[in-house]
């Protein structure tokens, strides 16, 4: 099972969703974990109900910020984070019980889920980012009081 490490190449550099693609990165490394240790289903199924419940929060935070900061290119990024939702659910509804259920959340991890985060966290999120620094204003200068 593939699994995925943060570095400095995941960082958009606004620290709440830096933090917040961390845990979504732990929690993908550790459904990953527990499919490749042939873990309970049991266990599998609430390790991906948490995970998609954290990312229904990351995407909501996200957006909320776009939408509060009247980002220009909020409809196609919310377009990504639906298409990945979608993806995602046809994992959910899936039976962990059932035969080769785990085989394709194993092959959604290995094959989609670890290149969309990565591709979504240094194209798509980076561009909102750095909308966000060049929004925000530059801090004051240290005002020299000792005259």
């Amino acid at each position: 099972m593939q699994q995925i490490e943060w570095d400095e190449s995941l960082s958009v550099g606004v620290k709440s969703i830096d933090e917040q693609h961390k845990v979504w990165i732990e929690k993908l490394n550790t459904l990953s974990a527990a499919i490749a240790s042939c873990q309970k289903t049991r266990h599998i199924s609430r390790t991906l109900d948490f995970l998609m419940d954290y990312v229904e929060f990351h995407f909501a935070a996200e957006e909320s910020l776009m939408t509060a900061k009247n980002y220009p290119a909020f409809a196609q990024h919310k377009s990504e984070h639906h298409q990945f939702r979608m993806t995602l659910m046809d994992l959910f509804v899936l039976e962990v019980e059932e035969d080769d259920a785990v085989g394709k959340i194993a092959d959604s991890i290995n094959n989609f889920q670890i290149s969309w985060l990565r591709n979504h966290i240094q194209q798509t999120d980076r561009r909102f980012a750095n909308f966000l620094r060049a929004k925000s204003p530059a801090p004051a200068e240290a005002v020299n009081c000792s005259s």
